[in-house]
């Protein structure tokens, strides 16, 4: 019980203080002066820490190393910090939180149906990138969903948006048309796999 509280203080301290350091946080990781391994290390803190709309940071590296790398150091950042956070509230809250998402029959229908197709249901959740990685992270762990499968859902669902907002990120300087059309293709994608996931899940249900 009182570790748990640990984790929750330490937590909340870790956000105070990058929510009043975050435009120094963010100017310094536009400036790219820092070494790569510094870098990887903010950008992973604020994977874990949503302080910032994490877009941005995408974007930035992006813009620092070209797409394909910016787009391999975010991918890695969020999904070291999505495990961790995953780790902990499966530890620490698991039994207390699934025992209250059960009080709601909207929210016990969902976690029924993610618990019956786990990785399809993370890995759509990821693709379409609309829902906050924090808020999916924490629902998950508090389903009986395997560790395993969480993680391979997790890094195969959001490779697409880890590429086209590196791509955006460099093309806004370079290209602007590229980057409008880029950004309305991805859009359409989006919509495509909302209708998509609607109609999985009424099928499911």
């Amino acid at each position: 019980m009182k570790r748990r509280w640990w984790v929750v203080l330490g937590y909340a301290l870790l956000v105070g203080v990058l929510l009043t350091q975050r435009s120094a946080i963010m100017d310094w990781l536009e400036r790219g002066e820092a070494p790569i391994g510094w870098l990887f290390v903010v950008a992973v803190v604020l994977a874990f820490v949503p302080v910032v709309p994490y877009k941005l940071v995408i974007g930035t590296l992006g813009i620092l190393y070209g797409p394909l790398t910016g787009a391999a150091m975010s991918w890695a950042a969020t999904t070291i910090a999505s495990v961790v956070i995953f780790g902990l509230v499966r530890s620490f809250g698991q039994r207390q939180g699934r025992a209250y998402l059960a009080r709601n029959r909207h929210t016990d229908r969902l976690s029924r149906l993610m618990e019956r197709k786990p990785f399809l249901s993370i890995a759509l959740v990821r693709l379409l990138a609309v829902f906050p990685s924090l808020l999916v992270n924490v629902y998950a762990a508090l389903l009986s969903i395997r560790f395993s499968t969480f993680i391979l859902a997790t890094a195969i669902g959001k490779i697409p948006a880890m590429l086209t907002f590196a791509f955006l990120g460099h093309e806004l300087l370079h290209d602007w048309r590229t980057a409008l059309g880029t950004a309305l293709v991805y859009a359409a994608f989006i919509i495509l796999l909302l209708i998509i996931y609607r109609r999985w899940e009424r099928r499911q249900t």
